[in-house]
């Protein structure tokens, strides 16, 4: 690969750039959200097996340590002060992705505790990975080719003399104009998941009694299909961009990546 070029000297990122999104605060703030579907999720999961005691339901148990994870994660950004890392930057859209839990505690609720035909349950199984993988697949291979071409992947990290940078408004445009990505699943998924689970609602009674579960679960299995695959999606960008993008940079040109979240991108091609 050719090594990124540029000039420049080291940036005020911490002034440059908004401090809301500043890691050792915006990494806080997004560890709340699996946080929070943590604690959303935990009736779900002991409400999927109410004879199971609380503490020995393995989904419960799981949900609590992922919940006191995140407890302890929450001060750590703030204590140590994380900066403009692109690893710590990245954190944030990894914890972010964890709002698939809200589709994922309800799907194992449903394959441990549930009565649901074993054909039932392939055909939910198998549209959840399609689905996840083809997403998920969208950004790897566009995110794959952008970082293979010199001019466009200067666009997005720019090299100077102290560090390479990540350019987030580079990566908006070729996100928004050059390949007119939504980051948002198709209108068309959308619509036949919620479409499909507020069809389920007619006879909630049936549903359920084919599950052998509560109906909230058999809806949310349904309707938070876009939504894992959203947070699916976050976390793959997160990975990509600022994990093993800068991982690959790092041995080729021996400087870290940090990011620049408003800083004006450059390119080959102007």
């Amino acid at each position: 690969m050719v090594e990124l070029r540029g000039v420049g000297i080291v940036r005020a990122l911490d002034s440059s750039n908004p401090q809301i999104l500043r890691p050792s605060s915006f990494a806080s703030f997004s560890a709340i959200v699996p946080l929070l579907c943590v604690i959303f999720s935990l009736p779900l999961a002991s409400g999927a097996a109410s004879e199971i005691a609380f503490f020995e339901n393995p989904i419960v148990v799981i949900l609590l340590a992922l919940g006191a994870a995140f407890l302890l994660i929450i001060p750590v950004p703030i204590v140590f002060r994380w900066d403009w890392k692109a690893c710590y930057y990245g954190f944030s859209l990894l914890c972010l992705g964890g709002i698939s839990l809200l589709a994922a505690v309800p799907l194992l609720s449903v394959v441990l505790y549930g009565r649901a035909p074993i054909y039932a349950l392939l055909v939910i199984l198998f549209l959840y990975g399609i689905s996840h993988f083809l997403w998920c697949r969208k950004f790897v291979v566009l995110y794959r080719g952008v970082f293979s071409d010199d001019n466009l992947r200067i666009i997005i990290y720019q090299e100077e003399n102290d560090a390479v940078y990540y350019m987030r408004r580079g990566d908006e445009f070729l996100l928004r104009k050059r390949y007119k990505f939504s980051q948002i699943p198709s209108d068309w998924l959308i619509g036949v998941s919620v479409g499909s689970a507020l069809l389920m609602a007619v006879d909630m009674h049936a549903v359920a009694g084919f599950i052998g579960l509560p109906f909230v679960h058999a809806f949310l299995i349904i309707a938070m299909i876009p939504i894992s695959c959203i947070g699916a999606g976050i976390a793959t960008r997160g990975f990509l961009l600022f994990y093993l993008f800068p991982a690959k940079i790092k041995k080729i040109t021996g400087k870290t990546v940090y990011v620049d979240v408003v800083g004006k991108y450059r390119s080959n091609n102007k």
